[in-house]
């Protein structure tokens, strides 16, 4: 399942494939992964919608807000990234529950 945006060409063989990490960070991934989506769609079609609909685009200042709401979540994507990877590569007798990477409950996370 490789993308050609996230091939790496300096993997090298001592690269781990594979490792435990925790399942509330792969859900926080995926719904990052959606938010993410959501404001590429908004950003498109408010530069479509004039030929497409007739309204007016969306204001420059939304599109700031917008796609500094895009690098902030590129930003826990990176903290949740260092997480996992802090997590997976821990030898198996140092392995604890992950720290929370955000003040939620604990419920939720």
């Amino acid at each position: 399942m490789l993308h050609p945006l996230t091939q790496n060409p300096w993997q090298i063989d001592t690269d781990r494939e594979s490792g435990p990490v925790s399942l509330s960070h792969l859900h926080q991934l995926d719904r990052t992964r959606y938010a993410i989506q959501t404001i590429a769609r908004m950003v498109g079609n408010s530069a479509a919608e004039p030929d497409a609909t007739g309204s007016p685009p969306l204001d420059p200042w939304a599109i700031t807000a917008l796609m500094g709401g895009v690098e902030s979540l590129c930003e826990h994507l990176g903290t949740l990234t260092e997480a996992m990877l802090d997590q997976a590569l821990r030898p198996d007798d140092d392995r604890e529950a992950p720290n929370p990477t955000h003040n939620a409950p604990s419920a939720i996370q």
